[in-house]
């Protein structure tokens, strides 16, 4: 049969592409590109930032080497066990993330009767607004999204492992 006769596409998959298809492999990397640059990003932002002046702050650092690590692992050696593994970094690393999310929140809110703009004020704004100025970043130094990149990098990784092959083999 000619290429037309086992489907019509590349490599004998057919236009949909199956499970194990073109267009999913493709994706699949492509994902774990998105992943590995979030992650090295946020590397480049911290060690700009010299994000490592506490116990707290080396938190990231040691998220980000295990999660590229895993990304690696999907990357280079995919296996049953490194699919899961990388699974389980992944969620770890959104847990981490969001803790990271609040605690630059509550570093901002902590540092509102400090900023010029709000020490007369600070004390009588309503609860809400406090904290919105502090997650918005109107307050404070920490800005609240960065930790959001490693969820970013998580989701990317969790979504590369998505019926991935590996699971399938018997």
């Amino acid at each position: 049969m000619n290429e037309r006769g086992r489907g019509g596409g590349s490599g004998g998959h057919s236009r949909a592409d199956g499970p194990g298809g073109v267009v999913e492999a493709l994706l699949r990397r492509s994902l774990l590109v998105v992943a590995a640059l979030a992650a090295a990003g946020t590397a480049i932002e911290l060690a700009m930032l010299r994000h490592w002046k506490s116990g707290m702050q080396l938190v990231p650092w040691v998220v980000l080497a295990v999660l590229l690590t895993a990304i690696g692992l999907v990357a280079m050696r995919p296996s049953r066990g490194s699919v899961r593994v990388a699974r389980g970094v992944a969620v770890a690393a959104v847990l981490a993330s969001l803790v990271g999310m609040y605690e630059h929140v509550e570093a901002n809110y902590e540092s509102g009767p400090l900023d010029y703009r709000y020490t007369e004020s600070w004390a009588s704004m309503p609860e809400g607004a406090r904290w919105w100025a502090a997650l918005s970043k109107t307050v404070g130094p920490a800005p609240p999204i960065a930790p959001g990149v490693l969820s970013q990098a998580s989701l990317a990784l969790l979504l590369a492992t998505l019926r991935h092959e590996s699971l399938r083999r018997a």
